[in-house]
C-alpha cells in the first residue's frame, strides 16, 4: 500500500483543526486562529511519526493523552489566572471527547465505504452534528438557568413542578398574576371543578395566540416557589404546549414581586 505523506499530513492537520476548533467553540473560547493552525500542524506531524514508536500501549495511550493536552495548550496560549486555567481544562476535555466521538464513528463508517470520498463526507456530517449539539447543550443551560422547583396547592391537593420564569408573561386577572399549566397537573389538582357542567359561572380571559383570540378558563391556587417565594392567590391557566417543554409551569414575570419570601 502505497502512502502519500503530503496527503496524510494534510488529512490529520485538517481533522486536529477541526477538533481543536469544536473544542474551544463548545467552551466558548476565543482563540487565535494562527495559534490552532500552529497547534493542528503539530498534531498532523505526531500523528505521522506515531506509528514508528515502539512504547509499551500505557506509555503509548500516555503520550496521546500528553500530546492532546498540549495540542489545546498552544492553541489555548498564556494563561493569567485560576478562571483561564479552568477554560484550558474544559476545552481539553471538550477536545478529548469529540476525538472519542469522531475517531469511533469514522472507525466503524471506514469498512463500510466504497470510496475514501465519503469518509470526508462522514468527517463533514460529524462536524455538523458537533456543532448542533454544543448549540442545543447550550440552549438547554441556558433555559436551566430560569427553571425552579415549584409546588402548586388546590385546597388539600398540591403538585411539584418544574417552572420556567418568563420575563414575557404578563398576564394579570383580578390584579392577581396568572401562571400556565400543562393540562396532566391541571387535571390532578382541578379534576372536580374540570368536570363541572358547561354554563356555570367560573373565572375565565381572553388570551392572545398564534392562533387568534380565545377565551380560557382560570383555576385559583397556591405557588411556592421553592427557597423564593410564595403567593397564595394564583390563578392558572391550562396550555397544552407545556407537554412539549422540559416543564410543567410558566411563571408570571412580576411572581417574585406578588409573593413573600417562603421559609421552606
Amino acid at each position: 500500500m502505497v502512502v502519500y505523506i503530503e496527503y496524510a499530513l494534510l488529512e490529520n492537520f485538517l481533522l486536529d483543526f477541526v477538533l481543536l476548533r469544536l473544542a474551544f467553540y463548545a467552551s466558548k473560547v476565543a482563540v487565535s486562529g494562527k495559534r490552532v493552525c500552529f497547534s493542528a500542524l503539530l498534531g498532523a506531524i505526531f500523528a505521522l511519526l506515531f506509528p514508528l514508536l515502539v512504547l509499551p500501549i500505557w506509555l503509548a495511550v500516555a503520550l496521546k493523552i500528553a500530546v492532546g493536552a498540549l495540542l489545546c495548550l498552544l492553541a489555548f496560549g498564556k494563561m493569567r489566572n485560576g478562571k483561564e486555567w479552568g477554560r484550558y481544562a474544559l476545552s481539553t476535555v471538550f477536545f478529548f471527547a469529540f476525538t472519542f466521538a469522531f475517531g469511533g464513528a469514522l472507525t466503524a463508517l471506514l469498512p463500510s465505504v466504497p470510496a475514501k470520498g465519503l469518509v470526508g463526507i462522514g468527517f463533514a456530517l460529524l462536524t455538523l452534528l458537533g456543532v448542533l449539539f454544543v448549540r442545543k447543550l447550550y440552549e438547554k443551560r441556558a433555559v436551566e438557568r430560569f427553571v425552579y422547583a415549584c409546588t402548586v396547592k388546590n385546597g388539600k391537593k398540591s403538585a411539584r413542578v418544574s417552572a420556567f420564569y418568563d420575563s414575557g408573561n404578563t398576564a394579570r386577572y383580578k390584579n392577581r398574576p396568572v401562571c400556565f399549566l400543562s393540562p396532566d397537573i391541571a387535571w390532578e389538582l382541578w379534576e372536580e371543578e374540570m368536570l363541572e357542567t358547561a354554563g356555570q359561572v367560573c373565572d375565565e380571559m381572553q388570551i392572545s395566540t398564534l392562533n387568534g383570540t380565545r377565551k380560557t378558563r382560570l383555576y385559583k391556587g397556591k405557588l411556592t416557589v421553592e427557597k423564593e417565594t410564595t403567593v397564595d392567590e394564583v390563578y392558572f391557566a391550562v396550555s397544552a404546549n407545556m407537554l412539549s417543554r422540559g416543564y410543567s409551569l410558566l411563571l408570571h414575570s412580576q411572581i417574585f414581586e406578588d409573593g413573600r419570601k417562603t421559609d421552606e
